[in-house]
């Protein structure tokens, strides 16, 4: 985010724990914008609710702690906007869809040996059942919590890219799949359509542990339709950036700050 908005011209600091600044004394009101991206507080949080600043919550992670949290936090602290990264949490006008994307100076096709036909890059959380139909079914890689420049690598090494998203999000690793260059198979979700993905043309959808052994074996046998797919998928990529997010987000603000 912070590399975006400085490429588009903005100043922009960022500050909370775990950062070298976190001990100095911030004057919150000398920014015009504040954006809250923690959504998971262990209390270091400054109370906001009397700051002169435009407020904004990023809401990343309401579908796994719930959006009650979030509407606390908003109205506790007096945030103006909320983004949703759920489009199914947009529910009031201070809320705004704000899909997840990735960074393209950081994720991006390498020229690097195919591990495996199918990998699966992330945490275990509630795919261990399907990491272990992938793994009777097919020539099968699970790198669990790999990141960093090791995560960029490891999808790079699998000729096809398994998603399971935990509820009703789309997850940062679709995006990241396609920013790759690599074919994303992942579960059906509304939104993703809304986003253009495609199924059998920029990506596969699965609804059921059949659709999904049939689909990657469909694709494996077709090398012209998965280098299609991998093709469609990383030029739907290049509108699913930081750069494009925070252009956006900026055009939307002129208008309200």
């Amino acid at each position: 985010m912070q590399r975006s908005l400085l490429k588009l011209g903005y100043v922009c600091d960022i500050w909370g724990m775990g950062h070298d600044n976190f001990k100095t004394k911030i004057d919150f009101d000398s920014y015009d914008i504040i954006i809250n991206s923690e959504n998971y507080d262990n209390g270091w949080l400054p109370n906001l609710s009397n700051t002169k600043s435009y407020k904004i919550m990023w809401s990343i992670d309401a579908h796994c702690r719930g959006i009650d949290y979030y509407l606390n936090q908003f109205n506790a602290n007096k945030y103006q906007l909320m983004l949703q990264a759920t489009k199914d949490f947009v529910i009031r006008e201070s809320d705004l869809w704000f899909p997840n994307c990735f960074d393209d100076t950081l994720i991006t096709p390498l020229k690097i040996n195919k591990r495996a036909d199918v990998g699966f890059c992330g945490n275990i959380c509630n795919r261990s059942e399907y990491i272990t139909f992938l793994k009777e079914n097919f020539n099968f890689i699970s790198d669990i919590f790999v990141i960093g420049k090791n995560m960029v690598e490891a999808i790079n090494s699998y000729k096809i890219h398994f998603n399971k998203n935990i509820a009703n999000d789309i997850n940062y690793r679709s995006f990241e799949t396609i920013g790759c260059h690599v074919p994303l198979i992942t579960n059906y979700n509304y939104m993703y359509e809304e986003l253009g993905f495609k199924d059998g043309f920029n990506c596969m959808f699965y609804s059921s542990y059949d659709e999904l052994k049939y689909k990657i074996g469909l694709i494996l046998k077709d090398e012209g339709m998965l280098n299609n797919i991998s093709l469609n998928g990383y030029e739907l990529s290049k509108k699913h950036t930081y750069n494009i997010r925070v252009k956006e987000l900026m055009e939307f603000l002129k208008i309200k700050v």
